[in-house]
């Protein structure tokens, strides 16, 4: 693990160096990738549009939510003449293989070093233990994805980073460095230039900020060409569940007249509400004030509380947490 965060030390370091040559050219960059020719899936057809599922996030720390958000968007969504297709029923996807569909073929967890609502403050763990997470979440992912399974997606996983926070600054920079590689690592005998869309994962509450103009100069004219060749998959949030208001705010104007039809472009999915309770805020409580283990003892009250953290949080993502001693008043050293 030192070897490790040394690695994205020093990635990172390089990475800022070639942002402040240039700062406002967004950039982005890999820092963990399970397959060397990722995002193209083993198994892809060159002919076809490379589809990316891209889960961005603070992922502090990330929790069964952001595991949950990744898996539910690969395995519910489908392709077929172009167009998404949801399916999230198990009876249904029983027919998938006889219907022909088209599936994701990879992954991307995103971390963005700068939040457009928010600064990293001193109590907030560093940009190399979210790295690390995300590559622990990643390969927990994968762990737990079956073989035998048309989700290869959760299997083709990267972890990257990028300079800028706005969405559209954040698909320049990704699609940048992987046109960059299709003419080099993905080019073909027949010349065939490779195609990309980005498939950006996010909560009803993101999906509002993403539409309000105060990060915008001009709203209209900077996310129309985003919407041309990237795509929004939104998801239920606790707090904001009433139906009326979300279709009110999908029919609205500007949201229209932005993207066009929405379904075209917004993809809704539905997590189960005990999931879209889960906040990364939740889980720091706990560890910040709860969590109370000292000298190897483990009370009744004390195992609950890791229970409660376990149901929050993947098991390697609070093993991780409670050996880098993140989050805590009190050092925990001694688990």
């Amino acid at each position: 693990m030192c070897a490790r965060r040394a690695s994205i030390e020093e990635s990172l370091l390089s990475f800022q160096t070639e942002f402040n040559l240039n700062p406002s050219q967004p950039l982005f960059k890999i820092t963990y990738k399970s397959s060397p020719i990722w995002p193209i899936s083993p198994i892809s057809d060159h002919r076809k549009i490379t589809r990316i599922a891209i889960l961005d996030s603070s992922f502090n720390p990330p929790t069964n939510a952001h595991y949950q958000l990744i898996v539910r968007s690969v395995t519910n969504i489908f392709f077929q003449n172009g167009k998404s297709i949801i399916i999230q029923t198990p009876e249904r996807q029983q027919q998938i293989k006889e219907q022909g569909l088209e599936f994701f073929d990879s992954c991307l967890l995103l971390y963005a070093t700068k939040n457009a609502d928010k600064i990293l403050s001193s109590s907030d763990v560093s940009h190399v233990d979210r790295l690390l997470m995300m590559e622990t979440l990643a390969s927990h992912i994968q762990s737990t994805t079956p073989s035998d399974t048309h989700y290869t997606a959760l299997k083709n996983l990267a972890v990257g980073v990028v300079t800028h926070p706005r969405f559209i600054d954040k698909a320049h920079g990704i699609l940048s460095l992987l046109h960059s590689l299709s003419n080099s690592s993905f080019s073909f005998s027949n010349n065939t230039s490779r195609q990309f869309s980005l498939y950006f994962i996010m909560g009803y509450d993101t999906v509002i900020r993403l539409f309000n103009p105060q990060y915008y100069t001009n709203m209209r004219e900077e996310l129309a060409p985003f919407f041309e060749t990237n795509y929004i998959i939104c998801a239920n949030r606790e707090g904001y569940d009433e139906e009326e208001a979300e279709e009110q705010f999908y029919q609205s104007d500007i949201v229209r007249e932005i993207i066009g039809r929405e379904e075209e472009k917004i993809i809704r999915i539905k997590l189960d509400n005990e999931i879209a309770k889960i906040s990364s805020t939740k889980v720091r409580d706990i560890i910040r004030n709860e969590l109370k283990i000292k000298n190897k003892e483990n009370t009744e009250e004390q195992n609950k509380i890791q229970n409660v953290l376990l149901e929050l949080c993947p098991k390697p993502i609070f093993e991780f947490v409670i050996q880098k001693d993140l989050y805590r008043k009190v050092s925990v050293k001694n688990i």
